[in-house]
């Protein structure tokens, strides 16, 4: 089946759901999900997902609705994601870490019908959240109403502990008022959907501001799972454990790639914990997965992994250089690891790896080749002008499988293509020899004595220049009266190394690196990187780390 399906680019064509319901009746009784030891089949999944799917349009959800979702990783919200699909409507997963400024202002653009969200997770009470949130939120008539979010009507929750929370109906009588489904009216709602119909909107990192909405049709999720299916040469026996959460992109990866695309058996955490992903896939023998740096440091450093059989052997990393080191030495020898570009405006895949190109530097420092039909190129910063080959500049790509705009946002989204059409992506790298290098968001790099310095590169120089003394380095830019901008490396050395004086590491770096790239100052690290909520280096942090440092001789 899956061989078939990337043979043939028959997912150009079709829809998630209809690709869902098919391998749910061609796999009724493989195990699709396993959480807390408890098993799932296809053919349970596809009768959950139905009754859901009777609850929602009992509900009056239908075709065009949004459904935001504050979610945990669990089946309930993989069953909520199929349904919502299934009825025609549109899937919004908002990010657990957002704050009441984010959620005031994402809410009311993306003007949900339904909200169904998790009551406590991590620590934060979530429906405290939204009430603060919207503080105009009424409770009327066996529903709810907002002027600042006109269309919402309902709100539902999941609660582990089972406790009930007013105005909040319980998920487990959503799922039971849809009991009586009908199936062949539900099969026909799903068929009827086509792959150009907007049902996802997917939020952007908010790097650079409020989250945007990005609307997507079938074509870019599915484009995402095809060639990363493709490139790791994915098969139907395959074992995938999530790390991600649900409303990450990577984490719709994992629901797209496994339940709908191959029918695979996917195995999720209620939230990421180094010990016990080590002991799922050791007890499980778990083949494949996607990972962020802290996700593979957090693993490598559990203290159940010296024994255990670690048996992930083919991965996608969304990391650095020396994340590649750490994740093939983690890995069995023959594993496949791929490095990738994403963004959520192209689904999230720009390109990927080739786990079976020979040249290890190729493998490790860049991310790989541009899917089939996408076209990149790199234009500089200030002149918006195609740079020669190998320079740095503004990642720019064309893409059958881009976004489909920010929803309600037409002059963001005019803005950021060019007059050639080209999507201009805010992020810095190189395209060189048909291989895309990510040097970081624009906003990483920075203007010292006029030059333009990507933090990402330098660190990933000095790894290259500082050899088998140096463990990892990160790189930031400070505020420098002279300057502009001082960079600034943080060292972490290898174990029973010495810091080096600075003279000696700045000579290990002439020859090697533009004099405009060697750092001003080196900076002692002892342990893991700060990390944000996300599982990203925590950059912020270096950076007041190093203004407190420096304070003294910046100021001079």
């Amino acid at each position: 089946m899956l061989q078939e399906r990337v043979g043939t680019n028959s997912w150009y064509h079709r829809t998630v759901q209809d690709l869902f319901i098919e391998t749910c009746e061609r796999k009724p009784d493989k195990v699709a999900i396993v959480f807390n030891e408890s098993e799932t089949t296809y053919r349970k999944l596809r009768h959950q997902v139905n009754q859901l799917s009777q609850a929602l349009l009992r509900l009056g959800i239908g075709k065009g609705d949004v459904v935001s979702t504050l979610p945990s990783p669990t089946p309930e919200f993989a069953c909520l994601y199929f349904a919502t699909l299934q009825v025609g409507a549109i899937v919004n997963p908002l990010n657990l870490l957002w704050g009441v400024l984010e959620f005031e202002g994402v809410l009311p653009r993306n003007n949900p019908k339904l909200i169904v969200t998790v009551d406590t997770y991590g620590g934060r009470d979530y429906i405290r959240l939204l009430k603060e949130s919207m503080p105009d939120l009424e409770m009327r008539d066996g529903g709810v109403h907002a002027p600042s979010v006109p269309a919402l009507k309902h709100l539902v929750c999941l609660s582990r502990e089972g406790s009930r929370h007013e105005g909040f109906m319980d998920f487990a009588d959503l799922m039971d008022s849809g009991a009586d489904y009908d199936a062949a009216e539900l099969d026909r709602l799903a068929r009827a959907a086509e792959a150009t119909d907007i049902q996802f909107i997917c939020q952007t990192s908010g790097t650079t501001g409020l989250s945007k909405s990005a609307l997507w049709c079938h074509r870019p999720p599915l484009s995402t799972v095809h060639f990363g299916a493709k490139h790791l040469s994915f098969t139907e026996e395959e074992r995938y454990i999530s790390l991600a959460p649900f409303y990450h992109n990577s984490g719709l990866f994992a629901l797209n790639l496994n339940l709908a695309l191959a029918g695979t058996t996917l195995y999720l955490m209620e939230r990421f914990d180094p010990q016990q992903a080590v002991s799922l896939i050791d007890r499980h023998a778990c083949t494949a997965t996607f990972g962020f740096d802290a996700h593979w440091q957090g693993m490598r450093q559990a203290p159940n992994f010296p024994g255990a059989n670690f048996t992930i052997c083919k991965a996608l990393l969304a990391g650095e250089p020396k994340s590649y080191d750490l994740v093939t030495g983690m890995c069995p020898p023959d594993a496949k690891i791929i490095n990738l570009y994403a963004q959520t405006e192209n689904g999230p895949g720009v390109s990927l790896g080739e786990h079976d190109c020979m040249d290890y530097r190729i493998r490790k420092f860049t991310h790989g080749r541009p899917l089939s039909g996408v076209e990149v190129v790199i234009k500089d910063i200030d002149s918006g002008e195609r740079v020669v080959p190998g320079q740095a500049g503004e990642i720019c790509y064309r893409s059958p499988f881009m976004f489909s705009g920010y929803l309600k946002q037409e002059a963001e989204t005019k803005a950021s293509y060019d007059d050639e059409g080209y999507f201009h992506s805010g992020d810095y790298g190189s395209f060189d020899d048909g291989y895309i290098t990510f040097l970081g968001r624009l906003g990483g790099v920075v203007k010292s004595g006029g030059e333009n310095v990507s933090t990402v590169r330098v660190s990933n120089l000095l790894i290259e220049c500082l050899g088998k003394r140096v463990d990892d380095a990160k790189t930031v830019g400070i505020p420098d009266p002279y300057w502009g901008t001082r960079v600034v490396s943080f060292i972490r050395l290898s174990e029973g190394a010495g810091m080096p004086d600075q003279t000696v590491l700045r000579d290990a770096c002439k020859g090697r690196m533009a004099a405009y790239e060697i750092p001003r100052n080196f900076l002692p690290w002892q342990g893991p990187w700060p990390m944000t909520p996300e599982g990203k280096i925590d950059f912020r942090a270096l950076q007041q780390t190093a203004e407190a440092s420096l304070a003294d001789e910046v100021g001079r």
